[in-house]
């Protein structure tokens, strides 16, 4: 008789859902959602606050007070913090930029939910909003999902996310979303800013950048000539000499630190790219700005300066 071997069952993939999901109920005193790691450079909060006072803090800086009910989907940072009143209750997201370009990948609206997700943005809910059954049940299905992953739970977080990113997308202000024209020249130079700022460090090129936005490399190099005065590339570049000069003026980290940071191969080719620019070497431009005062500094590299 042949040899029979028993053939066991592969074991099933770990489900695994692409966010983290928590329902709070303040009882009666102030509970505080930091940050919680997902290994993302980049992280971004949703919420719904259902009912109840919450306050956005920036570091010590009270950033926007909320009162349910509301949604808000916030591009999170370090030192960023949520402080939720005494009986606010609802539900939190967490997710990374990696979830959130699966979100909108391929999805003829991107470029439009792009520019959205990038700030942060909030809708009142309740009777006026014809919406907000239909948000809450969103946040109701991902926290489901998350607290019980099965098969494919991936996929049906991620579809329920680009569905509240175009709740949120339609109820935004005229001129800042649903109201403003998609291909005109204005709107399109402002995604494209918006782009740079969260992909700069990455270092795409201008035809990734107009991919992104849907239109060709000529276009957008006349949208940002008339816009600007400069074209792409030359934006792109600013941005990253802009956050090269940050580093350098107030962080410790070395110049191939501070190269690996910004997407740079190593500090030589951080130190070409800055001198090109800036016309001095990062370490000199260091050295140099020990004969600026903290305010000087911080107002050369102020981010209202570009583009």
């Amino acid at each position: 008789m042949p040899d029979r071997k028993r053939l066991l069952p592969a074991p099933a993939p770990r489900p695994e859902a692409p966010v983290r999901a928590e329902r709070f109920r303040a009882a009666l005193q102030t509970r505080v959602l930091g940050r919680a790691g997902l290994g993302d450079a980049e992280n971004f909060r949703a919420l719904i606050l259902e009912k109840g006072e919450a306050a956005l803090r920036d570091g010590d800086e009270l950033v926007l007070p909320l009162s349910g009910p509301v949604m808000g989907w916030i591009p999170w940072r370090d030192g960023m913090r949520l402080e939720l009143g005494a009986g606010a209750q609802g539900t939190h997201l967490l997710l990374g930029a990696s979830t959130l370009d699966r979100v909108l990948q391929r999805r003829a609206e991107a470029s439009q939910l792009r520019f959205m997700v990038e700030r942060s943005s909030f809708m009142r809910l309740g009777a006026g909003n014809s919406a907000s059954d239909a948000v809450a049940a969103c946040f109701t299905g991902i926290l489901a999902e998350t607290l019980r992953p099965g098969p494919m739970s991936a996929a049906v977080v991620e579809s329920l996310l680009h569905i509240l990113l175009v709740h949120l997308h339609r109820n935004l202000p005229a001129g800042h979303g649903a109201g403003a024209q998609p291909g005109a020249p204005k709107t399109l130079s402002s995604q494209f800013t918006a782009l740079v700022e969260s992909h700069f460090r990455k270092h795409w090129t201008v035809a990734r950048y107009a991919g992104e936005l849907g239109i060709s490399r000529d276009r957008l190099n006349d949208i940002c000539l008339r816009a600007y005065g400069r074209p792409p590339a030359r934006l792109i570049r600013e941005r990253q000499l802009m956050e090269a000069r940050i580093y350098l003026a107030s962080s410790p980290l070395s110049l191939g630190q501070v190269a690996g940071v910004l997407g740079f191969a190593g500090a030589a080719q951080f130190s070409r790219f800055f001198k090109s620019l800036q016309g001095q070497s990062p370490a000199r431009y260091r050295l140099d700005l020990r004969r600026f005062s903290p305010v000087d500094a911080s107002s050369q590299n102020a981010l209202h300066a570009w583009p």
